[in-house]
């Protein structure tokens, strides 16, 4: 048995080892970086692009019906994408306010696909979507010697298990356990759509609507910009931007005009994302006078974020 003096000498070097872990791991966050772009950086972007993230986050929970306990489950799907949706861009945010803006790019690409995907999977959950889903129909692939799509795999699957169409319909978030075996086989895994036919689908379902030309604006640009970053050509390497800035090519440091601009695509994307989902709970809206009289009031706040496709399409929604 170790002697009670060598246990507290063992206790000892370990607080002091875990000290300096601790400390070391601080430094590493660039907390002197934060605070620069926070002092030097337009300061009224900074607030527009973290206040839209909380603004995202805040609406679904005004916009369940009263008295209506199991209502969530219904677009459980897109909600629980929401939740990561929300941390993601939190994250993307913090990396880029540090200076490491690849980082801060590659993780706001993220968001966006959480958003798309999530309200991809939410309309799949219900059949008033599948039905309607010509553009998934016309995106055919061979899969097992036969042209098949996302659609004709979900109809073969109910009618093996009628009972799972209705289950989707109460809990939406059930889908990821059905569609789980189409990631892990190779073959199958050619049925999921690519992000321009899932953006091309949502806009069909009017997910996308009150965004002008969903394919240019979210795919082309947004996407298209933030795939730069994600594939990570030379000037989109931090190392690339401190050298076109004339930067010490070595160090972390505070880009202000990279930031500025971060700051301005982060805004995008949530803007983006106020609008898939006041698109995807329209009908929870539309059905209760007390939620639309709760999104009103956050009209103000929007217009003050200038979040003009949310600010579109919270108006419509609530008048």
């Amino acid at each position: 048995m170790m002697p009670s003096r060598d246990r507290n000498k063992g206790v000892i070097k370990k607080e002091i080892i875990l000290k300096e872990v601790f400390n070391h791991t601080l430094n590493e966050l660039e907390i002197m970086n934060l605070l620069d772009s926070i002092r030097k950086g337009d300061f009224k972007k900074l607030v527009r692009a973290h206040d839209s993230i909380h603004e995202f986050i805040y609406l679904p929970s005004i916009s369940l019906p009263s008295g209506r306990n199991m209502t969530w489950h219904r677009k459980s799907a897109f909600l629980t994408y929401q939740f990561d949706v929300f941390y993601a861009a939190h994250r993307s945010l913090l990396e880029a306010l540090a200076g490491y803006y690849n980082a801060g790019y590659t993780l706001l690409r993220n968001t966006l696909e959480l958003l798309l995907k999530g309200a991809f999977w939410e309309c799949l959950a219900h059949k008033k979507f599948r039905n309607s889903a010509e553009t998934l129909k016309k995106s055919r692939s061979k899969v097992y010697e036969k042209k098949r799509s996302l659609i004709d795999w979900f109809n073969d699957m109910f009618k093996l298990h009628h009972e799972i169409e209705d289950e989707f319909e109460e809990i939406s978030v059930a889908i990821f356990d059905k569609v789980s075996p189409i990631f892990e086989d190779k073959e199958l895994q050619k049925l999921i759509p690519s992000l321009k036919t899932i953006v091309a689908q949502l806009d069909e379902w009017g997910i996308l609507k009150n965004l002008p030309n969903p394919i240019e604006t979210i795919y082309e640009k947004v996407y298209g910009e933030l795939c730069k970053d994600v594939h990570v050509i030379p000037d989109k390497t931090d190392i690339g931007r401190r050298l076109l800035k004339d930067k010490e090519l070595f160090k972390t440091t505070v880009i202000l005009e990279e930031l500025n601009k971060f700051l301005e695509l982060l805004a995008r994307v949530m803007d983006i994302g106020i609008v898939i989902e006041l698109n995807i709970l329209s009908d929870w809206i539309m059905q209760d006078k007390k939620v639309r009289a709760k999104l009103r009031e956050r009209l103000h706040a929007i217009e003050e974020l200038k979040l003009n496709y949310s600010i579109r399409c919270l108006r419509e929604i609530v008048n």
